[in-house]
């Protein structure tokens, strides 16, 4: 007995308890928490639920809700009404900077094809701050279904335009600049 105990205090015999101890934790973890080969109600903590199939949830904002946007009808002008391009680049040239004009002159000019909200954020914009005088290409339009985005541009960026219809025409809603 006193030669087994010795050979436990050595290093030998402390690695073989280790040892013994790490099998005998991994021999019972496998037994109590295999839910892999156990296909019985009850594993080693609870009952075992199968799983369930996942699908977009509807009411989500980030799951698909299933509708194919890609034919959703475009939104509805008035018969003779402008159409998103031509009211963009009516706008976009109104909102370059040109000499002598006052704000109100330059306001007045972007009035018929802004929303009134978009003209109430321009009320105190001062249009010698417009950061070009030139458009240098057409517009460039993409929709996403109810709303437009134009994309003109100008010399030294570009002219980015979120568009609506409202009462039957398209409306510029938002105005960006993106520095080239």
């Amino acid at each position: 007995m006193r030669t087994a105990l010795r050979l436990l205090g050595t290093r030998y015999g402390i690695a073989l308890v280790l040892t013994a101890i790490v099998l005998v934790l991994v021999t019972l973890g496998r037994t109590v928490l295999d839910t892999g080969r156990n296909h019985s109600t009850y594993d080693g903590i609870g009952p075992t639920v199968a799983p369930v199939p996942t699908s977009a949830d509807p009411y989500s904002p980030l799951g698909d809700d299933g509708v194919d946007e890609s034919a959703a009808a475009a939104p509805s002008t008035s018969k003779g009404a402008a159409d998103a391009a031509t009211v963009a680049t009516r706008f976009a040239v109104a909102w370059l900077r040109k000499p002598g004009v006052t704000g109100d002159q330059w306001r007045s000019e972007l009035k018929p094809n802004a929303s009134p909200e978009l003209m109430e954020s321009l009320a105190d914009t001062d249009p010698t701050d417009v950061p070009t005088a030139k458009i240098t290409g057409p517009a460039q339009m993409q929709s996403n279904g109810s709303a437009t985005v134009a994309r003109i541009p100008a010399e030294g960026g570009t002219i980015v335009l979120g568009l609506q219809t409202s009462s039957g025409r398209w409306q510029v809603i938002s105005l960006d600049w993106e520095t080239a």
